[in-house]
């Protein structure tokens, strides 16, 4: 049902009409008769002549006048076929728009994205620039924080799908593995690195994610698996490329996606170790409301996405 506030010098009402009495209106226009409209839409002419009779009533229009067996659109019914044509579309397109099922179908619509801040900052960004060029219905918005604030922002549906370092840490949440990623320890370009060994790690001053970043709680996690102690941070920064400058300036040693010592390293010459016996790569995660399976709209994105960001993606070590 449309409800149209009609609005007069000296009242208020309400207009009552509905879509599809919209439809009949416009098939009578098109056919030139009842009976055909009436065959098309597989009604009775009745039923066609009741919905005229009320949508004029509701407008309070007259919107077809007779001439012999034909009846003809008045002026008022041919600007109301103008002014309704666009609503109608929008309304037979709704059922492709929320059911995106076909490979080749346009996505529109908004979607809300969380991501922890190394997936948001580095695999995002020009992958997301890609799915708009080829959907460009589409509004996104993403939420960008550490691993435990985009799983919030899921959890209380302030985003439809999330991206994390992991590792995920909620029941109410369903995790699916997504991607993997490769952890990378830089130092300073004149620190001397030969001097490093996993068993003397806390011996050296460190620059670290704060808690709750999937960074940190990873490396960590490397670090008990091979039976070793986190070495305290000295210095603590929410961002990676933040910290990869000041390791470059000289901060100590820190442990960063392989993808932010890359990217960021342009600019902050830093050296890369790799320890042995310490396994620093990590399955990046899509994260998803237990229980709620995504739509047909966030399961096309979703897949849309992953062939933006390319196959490559893991076997590159991002």
């Amino acid at each position: 049902m449309i409800r149209h506030r009609r609005i007069g010098a000296s009242d208020m009402t309400t207009l009552h009409f509905t879509l599809r009495q919209l439809e009949i209106f416009a098939a009578v226009v098109r056919t030139g008769q009842v009976k055909r409209a009436a065959a098309a839409l597989h009604l009775s002419q009745a039923a066609v002549s009741q919905a005229l009779r009320e949508l004029a009533e509701a407008l309070d229009l007259t919107l077809f006048e007779r001439d012999g067996r034909r009846i003809v659109p008045t002026a008022a019914a041919r600007q109301l076929l103008r002014l309704a044509a666009a609503p109608m579309a929008e309304f037979d397109a709704l059922p492709g728009r929320l059911r995106p099922s076909a490979d080749n179908a346009e996505l529109a619509g908004d979607i809300r994205i969380a991501a922890s801040s190394t997936i948001a900052r580095y695999i995002l960004p020009s992958a997301l620039a890609a799915v708009r060029r080829e959907h460009p219905a589409l509004d996104l918005a993403v939420i960008s924080g550490n691993s435990s604030q985009a799983e919030a922002h899921v959890a209380a549906l302030e985003a439809d799908i999330g991206f994390i370092e992991g590792p995920p840490t909620r029941d109410d949440l369903h995790a699916a593995a997504w991607r993997t990623d490769t952890l990378q320890i830089i130092a300073p370009p004149d620190y001397p690195v030969a001097a490093v060994s996993p068993t003397d790690l806390a011996a050296h001053p460190w620059v670290a994610r704060e808690p709750g970043s999937g960074t940190r709680a990873v490396f960590e996690q490397s670090l008990a698996l091979a039976g070793l102690a986190a070495p305290q941070a000295h210095l603590v920064i929410d961002d990676s490329g933040a910290i990869v400058r000041a390791v470059a300036a000289g901060a100590g040693l820190a442990c960063v996606s392989r993808l932010a010592a890359i990217q960021a390293s342009a600019n902050a010459r830093v050296q890369c170790l790799d320890l042995p016996g310490l396994s620093l790569q990590r399955p990046l995660w899509c994260l998803s409301r237990a229980g709620h399976a995504h739509s047909p709209l966030i399961e096309r994105f979703r897949a849309t996405l992953d062939g933006a960001i390319g196959v490559d993606f893991d076997e590159s070590d991002a």
